[in-house]
């Protein structure tokens, strides 16, 4: 089941920066048409609309996955979810370059795809003008993305999310709709990665986080601008009780014509309100709780290895070292009471082999343990026709792409003014 999101982007160099990472350390899995490392794709976009009218640089789509479908802990679940998202863009644009970068960082972990197409077709020269809607549109009768990816879904195995009338706004939604380089834009990154932080697992938390950002240095070498988070309770209004958040920057810019920019949390994101915050400080707790039961049981294992290993020491320090052990088995069996051999073989027969003191457990559930092995085979081999249907894909849109640029270059060389022989 997953869902998508449509928002266009006017800076494809800093959407690619923020869903790649400033260390290139975002992407869990990558998929680029564009030869080259990070910057390599804004480039190309840049290259193509800087000299048109175009204010979109990049269409940025973000197709999102529920984890009872996907694992992100798993390399091939998080791979899966890469190629569904190429797939969906060359669905989509296939004459067009596309970046596919997959995240397993966001609230819950749930994997989603963050999906860049450059707004030029290849074959037209044009700019994209399909899929920029959530929904179908009848005006022009325009493809929504939402349709785009259910279809995808169906074919590949999937379930379809239910018809969705307003998608998600979380802060990777709204970043698209704040000017690059604005405060509102620094304020909503920031906030984003100290909800990010494992240490925001309370609001007092989450402001110690900001406090640490405040020390850090800008891509300028120069401290950033101090931010805090401000909370209060409303006294009027459809709020009223409720509490707050506000968050104050230093505005050395002089956007707000103040010594600080401030804006309302849920101005920004839903994320970034109380309840919103919420679900990260419930997630936080959660993982450390986990990591801390895991610890605990790795210690207890560590201590019953101990316990064992002692033991051993013990038991070969006795009388009977000198002993051979086949010799020492022999001994114990022929001194063992035959009403006793005889008593346990009695048990061993009732319980199917299991002794009586496993004979009153339920026995292993084979069909159900057959069923999980069929929908496991199933499962990867269904991962694996996805991964060949995108390798065939990306194969031939690479192969289209040298086309172009090949016929470009022909066209180019006949184009060039020939020159005149000694005679002329």
């Amino acid at each position: 089941m997953s869902t998508t999101h449509y928002s266009p982007s006017t800076s494809v160099g800093d959407t690619e920066r923020y869903i790649r990472g400033k260390e290139d350390e975002r992407g869990a899995a990558v998929t680029c048409d564009v030869p080259g490392g990070p910057g390599a794709f804004s480039a190309r976009a840049r290259a193509l609309t800087q000299n048109t009218k175009r204010g979109v640089e990049a269409l940025h789509y973000r197709q999102s996955f529920s984890d009872e479908e996907f694992d992100p802990n798993s390399p091939e679940d998080v791979q899966r979810v890469n190629d569904l998202g190429y797939l969906l863009a060359k669905r989509m644009h296939p004459d067009s370059d596309c970046l596919v970068v997959t995240h397993v960082d966001g609230r819950g972990r749930k994997p989603h795809n963050h999906i860049l197409v450059v707004n030029h077709n290849n074959r037209t020269g044009k700019a994209l003008s399909d899929y920029r809607t959530f929904h179908d549109r009848k005006a022009g009768n325009q493809r929504g993305v939402q349709s785009a990816n259910d279809e995808l879904m169906r074919e590949h195995g999937l379930s379809v999310v239910k018809r969705l009338e307003h998608p998600p706004k979380d802060w990777e939604l709204r970043r698209e709709d704040f000017a690059e380089g604005s405060l509102d834009r620094e304020m909503g990154d920031r906030m984003s990665a100290a909800l990010a932080n494992p240490r925001s697992m309370d609001k007092a938390g989450l402001e110690s986080v900001i406090a640490e950002q405040n020390q850090q240095l800008g891509d300028d070498g120069k401290q950033v601008p101090r931010m805090r988070l401000h909370t209060a309770v409303s006294k009027r209004g459809k709020n009223v009780g409720k509490e707050t958040w506000t968050l104050y920057i230093e505005d050395r810019r002089g956007e707000s014509g103040r010594a600080a920019r401030r804006k309302r949390t849920s101005a920004l994101s839903a994320d970034f309100t109380p309840k919103g915050a919420q679900a990260f400080f419930d997630y936080h707790q959660q993982q450390k709780e986990q990591d801390h039961e895991r610890s605990a049981r790795q210690a207890e294992a560590a201590e019953r290895a101990g316990r064992a290993a002692a033991a051993a020491r013990q038991s070969g320090d006795d009388g009977d070292v000198d002993l051979d052990p086949r010799r020492r088995r022999g001994t114990e069996r022929a001194a063992r009471p035959a009403g006793r051999a005889a008593e346990g073989a009695r048990g061993a027969r009732e319980g199917h082999g299991r002794g009586d003191e496993q004979a009153h457990r339920p026995g292993v559930d084979l069909a159900a343990v057959r069923q999980h092995v069929t929908a496991d085979r199933e499962r990867r081999e269904q991962a694996e026709r996805d991964r060949e249907h995108a390798q065939r894909v990306r194969a031939e849109s690479r192969r289209e792409a040298a086309e172009r640029r090949l016929a470009e270059f022909g066209r180019r060389g006949a184009e060039e003014p020939r020159g005149y022989g000694l005679g002329d």
